[in-house]
């Protein structure tokens, strides 16, 4: 592909060769430098544990609930519009950059004015200090959105593999230096300053595209509104459900519960957070090359489908069973309220990866308006389960965050129904089988814990050493209970395990047999 700041004014369209490989070398990829970072922040995380308290992290996310819906104002879909186009890329660039850069310096002046409200909500001084010092982390992040979005296009994977590890460490360093300074809260500001600005950095260095910005115009302007607006309030309206636990919880609940749990949604999203690294980045640029071929574009969603679920399944239901003992052992005694919740959070990975997948189907189709039905749904089940449960505890407020995606995976599925042709049964049939069988193993691995080992009340070396025999076995159950449900997915399984991605490769490439 060649490079956006090189093409003429209208490029050829582009359709790479061996895109099953793209993807597949996109997922791997992808999975290790998100696993690469992951790691990083759980170990700094681990850190922070025990020099900050959960009233303090409560705080910190208490001022930053209006960011994430802030940056969908700033960025108003336009990366995604530049992934999606076939024409005129490097003036779509150009203009979208100069429209996320004056929205990003007018926002970044609107959050801080908007500090004192926020304070004001949630009756404290701390929050509207933090809020007002985290405002200018809206102008970092949107400088970025146009040479992010051509990384993307490009299936460059370095931001996966060198980007994201970097950051992890930045934030790592500035907020543990200041955690030991005793800076509390505040440690955790300087942590994102210093990951979004190594973020600037590298970005801007790897993506090698510097804008002209004599080459926008208000006509392209209009053109990637068009497109964007779709994604930009079918995704306000997800955020909205997914800020709703900072304003639920740290409003009913407090500060100390909401930093509880936001320590549990750290845990339960991971695997969520997992498959998005190693597929999605992949397959919305991958799904955009082949939209024009109705058969192949159905049998790569259904084969997706399967594989994610084949991920999202045992990830999620593993914390029915293990989440307690992970979080206690990892962080400490004090986050057990945390591992109560993450269990809570179980169907969390489930739901998204299905509305991910759908996601990524109708930005390729170039249906982004089907998204916000979609995302509403899952967003008002949300709110509305977790302010009914909230009245109850944190852990009840915790299950309400699972609701909400779970009613979205099932609009969704109506919705990939309708665009691929699937039949319901079959899509429901790549959902239900992984699902069986990860609830054998969860059950399973649960009552062994329970009745046997305890890892959690043990002292934390050897609790670690349970809960990593247990995770072993689970493993194992899980791949025969998957051999019995699902044979096909579990010979692919056993194929990658014999032949690596190349016997992968193999049976996803055909698109006569559901291939990319």
């Amino acid at each position: 592909m060649s490079e956006p700041g090189r093409e003429g004014p209208n490029p050829p369209q582009e359709v790479p060769a061996g895109l099953a490989g793209t993807v597949l070398r996109g997922a791997g990829l992808g999975g290790l430098g998100y696993g690469t970072s992951q790691a990083l922040t759980l170990g700094i995380y681990i850190v922070l544990a025990r020099l900050i308290t959960p009233e303090e992290f409560g705080d910190f996310a208490a001022a930053t609930v209006l960011i994430g819906f802030t940056l969908l104002v700033t960025e108003t879909g336009m990366m995604s519009a530049i992934v999606q186009r076939r024409s005129r890329v490097e003036e779509a660039a150009n203009t979208a950059f100069l429209a996320t850069l004056v929205s990003g310096i007018a926002f970044t002046g609107i959050l801080f004015a908007l500090a004192p409200l926020v304070g004001n909500f949630f009756n404290s001084d701390e929050v509207q200090e933090l809020a007002a010092a985290t405002s200018g982390l809206i102008l970092l992040r949107t400088v970025n959105a146009v040479p992010d979005g051509i990384l993307w296009r490009q299936f460059s994977f370095l931001r996966r593999l060198i980007i994201e590890p970097a950051q992890a460490l930045a934030f790592g360093i500035a907020a543990i230096l200041c955690a030991t300074s005793d800076l509390g809260a505040w440690s955790l500001v300087a942590g994102q300053y210093a990951s979004h600005g190594v973020e600037v950095i590298l970005v801007w260095t790897l993506a090698r595209w510097r804008p002209r910005p004599r080459m926008a115009s208000f006509g392209m302007w209009r053109e990637l509104v068009g497109y964007g607006r779709h994604v930009f309030l079918a995704t306000t309206i997800l955020r909205a459900g997914e800020q709703s636990d900072a304003v639920i919880v740290g409003k009913i609940l407090g500060a100390e519960p909401l930093g509880q749990f936001r320590y549990a949604y750290r845990v339960a999203s991971t695997p969520f957070l997992l498959i998005l690294a190693a597929a999605s980045f992949s397959l919305f640029p991958a799904f955009a090359r082949i939209a024009h071929d109705a058969e192949r574009m159905s049998a790569a969603f259904l084969r997706s489908l399967r594989w994610m679920m084949a991920i999202a399944a045992p990830a999620g239901l593993f914390l029915v069973a293990l989440g307690l003992q992970l979080t206690v052992l990892v962080f400490g005694d004090v986050w057990r309220p945390a591992g109560y919740a993450a269990m809570a959070m179980a169907g969390f990975a489930v739901g998204g990866a299905v509305t991910s997948l759908v996601s990524e189907l109708l930005r390729s189709q170039e249906r982004p308006a089907a998204l916000t039905p979609m995302h509403a749904t899952t967003a008002v089940g949300t709110i509305v389960s977790m302010a009914l449960l909230a009245q109850i505890s944190l852990t009840a407020a915790a299950a309400g965050l699972t609701i909400g995606p779970l009613l979205g995976a099932a609009y969704g599925l109506r919705v990939a129904h309708r665009i691929t042709g699937l039949g319901i049964r079959r899509l429901l049939d790549a959902i239900v089988r992984p699902l069986v069988a990860a609830g054998v193993m969860a059950g399973a691995v649960l009552a062994l814990d329970r009745l046997l080992i305890d890892a959690a009340d043990k002292a934390t070396f050897a609790g670690l050493a349970w809960v990593a025999v247990e995770t072993l076995i689970a493993a194992v159950i899980y791949l025969i209970a998957l051999r019995i449900t699902s044979p096909a997915t579990a010979k692919d399984i056993g194929g990658v395990a014999r032949g690596g991605l190349s016997g992968l490769r193999d049976r996803i490439g055909s698109p006569a047999k559901e291939g990319l």
